[in-house]
């Protein structure tokens, strides 16, 4: 994923213009699911979550990567579901 979304980004093309409301509904979907269950926090912009993930799967593409990215994806992880019992 990584190397298509650099190969998007350096011919000028917007890697997301096709895909970008379909990305932030289902994201949505889930987020809100989950803001329902009491596991993630209602504040989350959907878009939000996907260019993260975007940058995660951008910085970490090596293989030797992995470890970073699992680190980062935790990160993410724990600042969704902060204030999530509030």
């Amino acid at each position: 994923m990584a190397d298509a979304l650099r190969a998007a980004v350096a011919s000028g093309a917007d890697p997301f213009a096709e895909t970008l409301d379909k990305l932030g509904t289902a994201i949505g979907t889930l987020l809100h699911a989950d803001a329902e269950a009491g596991l993630m926090r209602p504040d989350i912009d959907p878009l939000d979550v996907g260019f993260s993930l975007a940058g995660v799967a951008l910085i970490t593409g090596a293989p030797t990567q992995r470890e970073r990215a699992g680190r980062l994806l935790d990160r993410l992880l724990d600042g969704l579901r902060y204030g999530a019992d509030r």
